[in-house]
């Protein structure tokens, strides 16, 4: 089909409505809440509503001559405030059954059956039952000579929304937040998003952004179990993360049996508790073995251990540097970063499970890295630390297929900190900001929130220290 201007001229009034409003393709729906001075309130479905700029934060939108939005902008003009409620899957139609042309004196609300959400000192209703609410002030007001539609500006000036569907650089997904989308006049769409690209630039290629919200989250998307941990056992204690890590459980689970494993346990800071120290040295496999039966002679539970951290990892020391270029590849700097980032965690696993009660519940986190994984690798470099968690990563993964193969109930995951302040990572902090570089304390708290909601169904897999999973 291939239409000219005449063409168009001469469709029947209501095709060429449907047939032109098609055209702009998908639109944004919402419902706008207004009230007069005497809070009689009034509700009306737009699909006009456009993004003028961040700051000052500007929204506006269309308003047709004779629509059912008549009564919603003399209110805007009188009131000078109004809220725009973004549509969800699950009130799509009563939003569009708002759209009929209502008596102004009935409430939009009470015939289509949403819900008036009054805030004090602002003169217009949100929807309750919108995921999305937006308060406005109206800051312009134009009549558009070419069809006498009205143009209104107007400044954000609040904002309801689920914390979970926020991303870390402030990007919303509207697709957690159900947002639905409109063609036409009267047909709605769920979204599936493609990607999110990289901000544009003549001479960088586009890459794609992988972004999160709290949505993703286990921690947020399940409750804690009401059961306490009894015994957990903490390996590479003495660590930045190991240390803050033990703190915070004697401060979450007081009567825990704490089990603190360090390569030299004078090291160890003091803390009050229950609490044995045992010195285990992850490279040396006679260590690991002595280490292991210490704790089970320790105390007659030792077996049903519920919690293991291994919070051990190796980036540089003074002779060895992340290599930049495969010209710089080494192989005792491979085989060191293999044997403490990969095989001395991966084998303590294997010597502890051999010793545990094979029917108790275990839930193992060993420390790994993002950079780790093959998926997310676009920068290159830091070839034996990025190989070493790499195999740590398909280690884990087929520990817990045989776990469940076995049906032994087993959890065991990789669990990313985040950049912390730690020795580890003190060489490669110049540039980094505060909000970018987390304490000790910080990213612990958060790895014990992912460890307590850790199910069966987790094992094998990679979690952020948001509780986010993340491909090998």
């Amino acid at each position: 089909m291939k239409l000219k201007h005449k063409d168009i001229a001469v469709l029947e009034d209501h095709e060429r409505v449907f047939f032109i409003n098609s055209l702009s393709g998908f639109k944004s729906a919402n419902l706008v809440g207004t009230a007069d001075e005497s809070q009689h309130s009034n509700l009306a479905m737009v699909s006009s509503v456009v993004h003028l700029g961040a700051n000052p934060p500007l929204l506006a939108m269309v308003m047709r001559p004779g629509s059912s939005a008549r009564g919603t902008l003399k209110n805007i003009l009188k009131t000078g405030e109004y809220t725009l409620n973004h549509v969800h899957k699950d009130i799509y139609k009563q939003a569009h059954q708002a759209s009929a042309r209502y008596d102004e004196e009935v409430s939009e609300f009470n015939e289509v059956g949403l819900t008036e959400q009054w805030e004090e000192g602002f003169n217009a209703p949100f929807v309750q039952e919108s995921h999305i609410k937006i308060g406005m002030k109206l800051r312009e007001h134009h009549n558009l000579d070419i069809n006498g539609t009205e143009f209104v500006i107007g400044e954000i000036v609040s904002i309801e929304l689920p914390d979970e569907v926020v991303a870390d650089d402030g990007f919303i997904s509207l697709e957690k937040a159900g947002t639905v989308a409109v063609s036409s006049l009267d047909t709605y769409h769920s979204t599936n998003t493609l990607a999110s690209l990289s901000y544009a630039k003549p001479d960088k290629k586009q890459s794609i952004l992988k972004r999160t919200t709290a949505a993703d989250s286990i921690v947020t998307a399940r409750k804690p179990p009401t059961e306490k941990p009894q015994c957990i056992m903490v390996v590479a204690a003495s660590g930045g993360i190991g240390q803050a890590y033990c703190e915070n459980i004697i401060a979450d689970y007081p009567d825990v049996q704490l089990i603190r494993m360090a390569r030299d346990i004078n090291n160890l800071p003091s803390l009050t508790g229950n609490i044995i120290d045992i010195e285990v040295d992850l490279s040396d496999d006679d260590s690991i073995e002595h280490s292991i039966n210490t704790a089970m002679l320790a105390l007659p539970d030792a077996k049903k251990i519920d919690w293991v951290f291994v919070a051990s990892g190796w980036l540089h020391d003074e002779t060895h540097k992340p290599e930049k270029t495969y010209r710089s590849l080494e192989r005792e700097h491979l085989l060191k970063s293999y044997n403490i980032n990969a095989v001395g965690p991966a084998l303590f696993v294997s010597r502890l499970l051999n010793k545990v009660e094979k029917k108790h519940p275990i839930k193992i986190g060993v420390l790994s890295a993002r950079v780790g994984s093959i998926s997310d690798n676009n920068l290159g470099g830091w070839h034996s630390y990025r190989a070493s968690k790499s195999a740590l990563h398909m280690l884990l993964k087929n520990i817990a297929i045989e776990g469940k193969n076995s049906r032994k109930p087993i959890t065991i995951v990789g669990l990313q900190p985040g950049t912390t302040d730690t020795a580890l990572s003190a060489p490669f902090q110049r540039g980094l900001t505060a909000e970018q570089l987390q304490t000790p304390d910080f990213t612990a708290k958060h790895l014990i929130n992912v460890m307590r909601v850790l199910e069966l169904e987790d094992s094998g897999k990679l979690f952020d220290l948001k509780g986010v999973s993340f491909e090998p």
